[in-house]
């Protein structure tokens, strides 16, 4: 497995498929597997993706600070260079995408398309509540209760829900007390892998400056305003995100904006199809070039 060094830790990543670069960016307490039975499997046949760890995730180190989205997308544009990657589509999900943008603002020219998909942008978007939505998923009804009752969690006042959500749900995993039965993707849900992944999220949190780090705003809205290449964005019908997904499509008039329905925060699983042909069609003309 090959390995770079960015921001001075070191990251885990891989390659496959042949053809023009794309790159593909997990959100939060994931890894790189997040794309493998879908959306990568479905791309590779006509672009070579590169596809890797975020800091304290996966397979890469854990280092004491570097985790804000503008730092993380610095660190995609270094791995481009130690991968060889002169030029790439970029794909993010939810704070991967975020690092997504900060890597387009960094460096326009090293990117031909950005994709955004259920990502939230904290200059946009500064606080999310558990109200932001009409009707809750049942993942997150049950980690609610659980937490509240358990830990004291009190979801009505807080105002980074995204984040608490995935807090409450790794406490809950490491202490046994969350149920596996579930018919959506989730964070340290079912399987062999989801008390370590619970396990190294709370390392993560509490031992690292990710916590504050994340919530950093990022770019301005100019520097986003800015961006030349085409973009992709796709937010879960009722998402929380969706306040940044519209904001976005109005500061840029090149975007498509898409909808997608029946469908939660972690689409690009359980939706894998339709984000493999929008993602198809939406990189065709880089084919074409190329």
């Amino acid at each position: 497995m090959p390995s770079a060094t960015i921001n001075g830790a070191e990251i885990a990543w891989q390659q496959m498929g042949e053809g023009p670069d794309l790159v593909l960016v997990h959100g939060l307490a994931t890894n790189r597997a997040f794309w493998y039975g879908g959306v990568a499997s479905g791309l590779r046949d006509r672009f070579r993706v590169t596809l890797f760890d975020l800091p304290g995730h996966g397979y890469s180190a854990m280092p004491p600070q570097g985790y804000s989205a503008t730092a993380l997308g610095h660190g995609i544009v270094e791995l481009m260079d130690q991968a060889g990657i002169e030029r790439a589509a970029l794909v993010g999900h939810s704070f991967g995408g975020a690092c997504a943008l900060e890597a387009a603002v960094a460096a326009p020219r090293r990117f031909s398309h950005l994709g955004l998909l259920d990502t939230r942008v904290n200059r946009l978007q500064p606080e999310m509540r558990l109200h932001d939505v009409t009707e809750l998923s049942a993942f997150e009804r049950e980690v609610a209760a659980r937490s509240s009752a358990a830990f004291g969690y009190d979801w009505e006042s807080e105002t980074q829900v995204g984040l608490r959500f995935l807090e409450a749900a790794a406490r809950l995993r490491a202490a046994g007390t969350v149920n596996d039965a579930r018919d959506e993707f989730t964070p340290f849900g079912e399987g062999r892998g989801a008390l370590r992944a619970a396990q190294q999220w709370l390392r993560l949190l509490d031992g690292t400056a990710a916590p504050a780090e994340f919530n950093q705003p990022g770019a301005s809205r100019e520097a986003i305003a800015a961006l030349p290449m085409p973009v992709l964005l796709m937010y879960a019908q009722h998402s929380r995100c969706e306040i940044s997904g519209r904001q976005l499509a109005q500061l840029l008039p090149q975007a498509r904006y898409l909808s997608v329905a029946n469908a939660g925060h972690f689409f690009p699983v359980s939706q894998a199809r339709r984000v493999i042909d929008e993602l198809m069609a939406f990189l065709e003309p880089q084919r074409a070039v190329a």
